[in-house]
């Protein structure tokens, strides 16, 4: 009888823990098999374990709650408690982050990750975007963006010169391929791969995992360059005033699942970029690597936009004088 008591009082009492947890809603866009999905996937997987139960997440991938902008705005309206989202996204709110995705500013994913971890995740810890009614707890990654194009193999700056490239609208990429004088077009994502191949434009950049799940190379892209000419981040960004909400230890659960899927998906985005290559090479692409340093140079006009579109050249130089100082030597 008290074996079976106990049994009943051990299902009461996770029953009872059950009711009690507090869903947390958490959005992002990416489709399943990016290295986004399973990261969010890490995240409420190790949430819940040190919570212990106390938080259950439910993640809503694949854009099923909107693009990132209306993600942004319910959680900042605290419809959702958080959302994954690049730097582009966040800039609506503090425009700082418009500085992170200026063209060619980085080296390497350990310079990225030394200037984001370090003096600009201070510098923008000052609470500009907790008056917006958000709160960053950092950059996951997203990978460089590369450029394909149907026309020719680009080994140089000059190689660009009047091809048709779409771009987001986003002024870093816009400016960026200006620069090195191509004819920069918007498209929607969702009509891309119809207007490359209808020929409306030569080409388009995005990371290589974008490039490799859309089948680029059946859109008449025959040329790969690895221009990395910008690298983002998704940000796991939180409703500000659940977050003040909490007390010290959910927040340390929270911030500790976070560590955990962010390096988990930069070691995937960083180990699976080979793998991309080798994968886009067996589909027919030509693969090209190109001296960064020399499109690089040419890059002034841009950063000048972007400075002009943050709203301080100041702004520009402090960042780019992290930039530098984090460059390894």
């Amino acid at each position: 009888m008290k074996k079976v008591f106990a049994v009943v009082l051990s299902l009461v009492l996770l029953m009872a823990a059950s009711a009690m947890a507090e869903t947390i809603t958490l959005a992002h866009f990416g489709a399943p098999g990016e290295p986004v999905t399973s990261a969010a996937e890490t995240f409420k997987a190790k949430l819940e374990e040190l919570s212990g139960g106390a938080f259950t997440v439910d993640i809503q991938g694949n854009s099923a709650l909107g693009n990132a902008k209306e993600m942004v705005e319910q959680t900042q309206i605290g419809a959702i408690q958080m959302c994954l989202v690049s730097q582009g996204s966040l800039d609506k709110y503090d425009i700082r982050y418009a500085l992170v995705t200026a063209p060619y500013v980085f080296d390497s994913y350990a310079h990225a990750y030394a200037v984001i971890d370090g003096p600009f995740a201070e510098w923008v810890s000052d609470g500009v975007l907790e008056s917006k009614g958000l709160h960053n707890l950092g950059g996951w990654d997203y990978g460089f963006r590369c450029l394909t194009n149907s026309k020719v193999e680009v080994k140089t700056p000059a190689d660009v010169k009047g091809l048709k490239i779409r771009t987001p609208s986003e002024i870093q990429k816009v400016a960026c391929f200006e620069a090195l004088g191509a004819q920069v077009e918007q498209v929607a994502f969702s009509e891309l791969i119809t207007a490359l191949k209808q020929k409306t434009v030569d080409g388009q950049e995005n990371p290589l995992s974008t490039i490799y799940n859309n089948s680029m190379w059946e859109a008449e892209q025959k040329y790969l360059s690895l221009t990395r000419h910008t690298w983002e981040s998704v940000n796991l960004t939180v409703d500000n005033a659940w977050w003040e909400g909490l007390t010290d230890e959910q927040r340390g659960w929270i911030e500790a699942a976070h560590e955990v899927a962010r390096d988990q998906m930069r070691n995937e985005v960083q180990s699976s970029e080979a793998d991309y290559i080798q994968k886009l090479k067996d589909a027919g692409m030509t693969v090209t690597e190109v001296n960064m340093a020399d499109f690089a140079a040419a890059m002034q006009p841009a950063w000048d936009r972007v400075a002009e579109y943050e709203g301080s050249a100041e702004d520009m130089e402090k960042f780019l004088m992290m930039v530098e100082e984090a460059r390894p030597q």
